[in-house]
């Protein structure tokens, strides 16, 4: 059972993963925003204020792939970065005003494809589900 409830997750990850469905989500929100960066611009809009290393492990990239995109995102004006108030050697970043406004851009869209893709789905379900992903995050976070 559990491996086929690793699986479920496998293929649930591989579906949002997809840069192809990134650059969707990017043009149906009209936002201007490079595929490569989208992902390091929702990281740090979730975290919403993170290091360069945290990043890294949470999105599986290298410290320096996460920096270009970082320097990037800044100069678009979407995030500020500033040195960690306990180790000025980390470097932090959290969204501009105009990065909020864009996250709210994206946010809207992804709500509006999930609201569709569980329209047959009722309150219940998705509380359901919405508990059991929390506890399942839960559980594994004791493995950290």
């Amino acid at each position: 059972m559990e491996n086929d409830i690793f699986k479920a997750l496998i293929d649930l990850f591989s579906i949002i993963n997809r840069t192809d469905r990134d650059k969707k989500m990017i043009a149906t929100a009209g936002v201007n925003l490079e595929a490569a960066a989208f992902r390091v611009f929702g990281g740090i809009a979730h975290l919403q204020q993170t290091s360069v290393g945290e990043l890294a492990v949470i999105l599986g990239k290298s410290y320096s792939s996460i920096s270009r995109q970082i320097d990037k995102l800044e100069a678009a004006g979407l995030v500020r970065t500033y040195p960690s108030s306990s180790d000025s050697r980390i470097r932090m970043s959290e969204l501009t005003k105009h990065g909020e406004e864009i996250n709210s851009m994206i946010s809207h869209t992804r709500q509006r494809i999930m609201q569709e893709a569980l329209e047959d789905w009722t309150i219940e379900e998705k509380n359901r589900l919405l508990n059991h992903l929390k506890r399942l995050f839960e559980a594994l976070q004791k493995f950290d």
